[in-house]
């Protein structure tokens, strides 16, 4: 009887959901923008939601988070709404994009790395890791990234940004309000990072500093991206997140934000600056850099030979701050944990489990809730499988983003800069559940598809805008 039930509701879950989306799709049928775009608001909501109601306080000597798993009503029914709201949105995307026949091709080979590092860091190791591990979450990420991969034109990459924008935004606000309500829930008061005498260590309202100072990147690039019309708010955006960040004291987020910061200077002002860098008439900027240069590097000889740098250096690394410099914040002892656990199960991994709370008291490292890296998460959880699938994939982006740079006048490669330097400590890249990181991973893949022109298109592009400028000299 009890079988009969559950296969009942089964199949009347499946007929909803597929009922669902026809409707949806057929809601959409007309419309250029569905929903996709607005998903980052509850993503966001119940991540800022579960720390909030999570009872934390930072103010405590081991600022390292251990965030209690809240079970309210409100963050479970935000959630069930959130999946629901997540599979009726990118289904509608993902049919009509599939029943169209008049719309731009997609880059193939990027649509087939995209699923082989899902295959490879998600299916496999779910069923053919050490230890099975599935979740209905996987779907979620999925779907949210091929409707990505299918918002294809320059109004759905705006809107998408608009909305991270606004989303990121109010996330900033509500942590700064937190700071004069509640400042033990989002700021550690002992932390010695690299700024002297700066014991302030912000992580608002996310899990973890090192969580908030890449959604503070992220944030600015949209502000620069989609700029607000009004002009006091986007001064206060900036100034928010500029403090933000600094407060985060992430090192990995400061250069991702200054590297990010070049990039779109430079090419949203390219043609300018070669102007002005290639005319004779006027040699002051050429000027200017050479003299900079020479400057640094003569400031940097003086500091070395006569202020004892050399010997200040030495002595901060026996410091305890320069001790957990040199081993990464400790973070060496979880990668060495996660390279163990890959020669123990080499080809498909430990399972998609690992780093639970029982394998994190079984290593004696309750603080590790991932590998902090993700190519020994990948090499962890997926095995030798899951890195390969990594490698290919962070290649293939690396291409588009390559043949993308300049059409997007360097979002493409910015965005791209924040998921490597937040590679490198965190797991921005995960498909096993719903995070604040899967926004930034849906908005990169939107941004290549929607500016990869083909290599033979571009060529007869290049041709005709010859052809028609031959013809406009010779009229």
């Amino acid at each position: 009887m009890i079988e009969f039930i559950v296969g009942l509701v089964v199949l009347i879950a499946a007929i909803v959901v597929v009922a669902g989306v026809a409707l949806s799709a057929h809601w959409g049928q007309k419309r250029e923008l569905g929903l996709v775009q607005y998903i980052a608001y509850p993503i966001l909501l119940t991540y800022a939601l579960s720390m909030l109601l999570s009872g934390r306080d930072l103010a405590f000597p081991d600022d390292v988070l251990a965030i209690v798993v809240n079970k309210s009503p409100i963050l479970v029914w935000i959630g069930r709404f959130t999946s629901i709201f997540l599979i009726f949105a990118c289904g509608e995307r993902i049919v009509r994009r599939l029943l169209s026949t008049d719309v731009k091709p997609l880059p193939g080979m990027l649509i087939f790395a995209f699923w082989a590092f899902f295959i490879s860091n998600t299916l496999s190791p779910a069923f053919f890791g050490q230890y099975f591990y599935l979740s209905h979450e996987f779907l979620y990420a999925l779907l949210a990234c091929q409707a990505a991969l299918f918002a294809n034109t320059k109004a759905d990459v705006d809107a998408m940004t608009v909305v991270l924008r606004n989303a990121l935004y109010a996330l900033l606000v509500a942590s700064a309000a937190c700071i004069v309500w509640k400042h033990g829930l989002v700021l550690s008061t002992n932390y010695h990072g690299l700024i002297p005498g700066l014991k302030l260590r912000y992580a608002g309202l996310t899990s973890h500093a090192n969580s908030l100072g890449p959604l503070c990147v992220l944030f600015m690039l949209c502000l620069w991206y989609q700029p607000l019309k009004n002009r006091w708010l986007m001064r206060f955006g900036w100034a928010m997140g500029i403090i933000s960040l600094i407060l985060t004291q992430s090192k990995t987020s400061w250069i991702a934000f200054v590297l990010s910061v070049v990039v779109l200077a430079w090419y949203s002002r390219r043609d300018e600056i070669h102007a002005r860098i290639q005319d004779f008439r006027r040699p002051h900027l050429p000027v200017l850099l050479v003299l900079a240069l020479m400057f640094c590097g003569a400031s940097m000889l003086v500091i070395f030979m006569f202020g004892g740098a050399g010997d200040k250096i030495a002595r901060f690394f026996t410091t305890r701050d320069g001790a957990e410099l040199m081993t990464f914040m400790g973070r060496d002892q979880i990668w060495q944990v996660a390279i163990e656990e890959w020669r123990k199960y080499p080809v498909f991994g430990y399972g998609l489990n690992i780093f639970d709370e029982a394998f994190r008291n079984s290593v004696g490292m309750p603080y590790a809730t991932h590998a902090h890296s993700q190519f020994f998460q990948s090499l962890s959880s997926a095995g030798s499988i899951g890195a390969a699938g990594l490698v290919f994939y962070t290649f293939v982006i690396a291409y588009f983003v390559a043949r993308t740079v300049r059409a997007s006048q360097g979002l493409s490669l910015a965005l791209f800069i924040l998921l490597i330097c937040k590679s490198i400590s965190e797991v921005p890249l995960s498909m096993a559940s719903l995070g604040p990181d899967l926004p930034i991973h849906m908005l990169q893949l939107a941004v290549l598809v929607r500016y990869y022109v083909p290599a033979g298109q571009a060529l007869r592009d290049q041709a005709s805008q010859r052809r028609h400028a031959m013809e406009g000299e010779l009229s």
